[in-house]
């Protein structure tokens, strides 16, 4: 049987620009993003992927069909797209972490602490770290119980 498989032809192609193959104010290579426009593997700037990001958007794809064409995750695209099709802003998923607490004696951080350090653990620590290591061979968590 001779035949093609449906949908496997020739579909139609996506142009940054029918003219212009670079932008020297924008820093932009429209090859290069006629490349992702298509999903073609193809390496771009960030002003790039913005660009292309901004055409695909306009002619209805979801973020996450942008995001694959552009290698960029789909919350990285809704940044984008709130910010003006500019960079910048926080990532979403970017989270600020507190510092955590200095260890004190009697901790089993403190003991690891002693440890590293090249010190003799002292009593408190020694058994703070005994009792962690009971409840997670008990538990399976190292935390006491609240």
């Amino acid at each position: 049987m001779n035949g093609t498989r449906v949908g496997a032809g020739n579909r139609g192609r996506l142009y940054a620009s029918t003219t212009d193959t670079f932008d020297e104010q924008a820093d932009l290579d429209y090859i290069a993003i006629e490349y992702a426009l298509n999903g073609e593997p193809v390496k771009l700037t960030v002003a790039e992927k913005i660009h292309a990001a901004r055409i695909l958007d306009g002619r209805g794809y979801s973020d996450k069909a942008i995001g694959e064409r552009v290698r960029s995750d789909t919350s990285t695209i809704a940044s984008w797209r709130d910010n003006g099709w500019k960079p910048g802003g926080t990532h979403p998923k970017a989270r600020k972490r507190e510092p955590r607490p200095e260890p004190k004696c009697g901790e089993p951080r403190m003991y690891r602490r002693h440890l590293r350090n090249g010190e003799a653990p002292c009593d408190a620590c020694r058994a703070a770290n005994a009792a962690a290591d009971r409840r997670y061979r008990l538990t399976g968590s190292q935390k006491a119980a609240a």
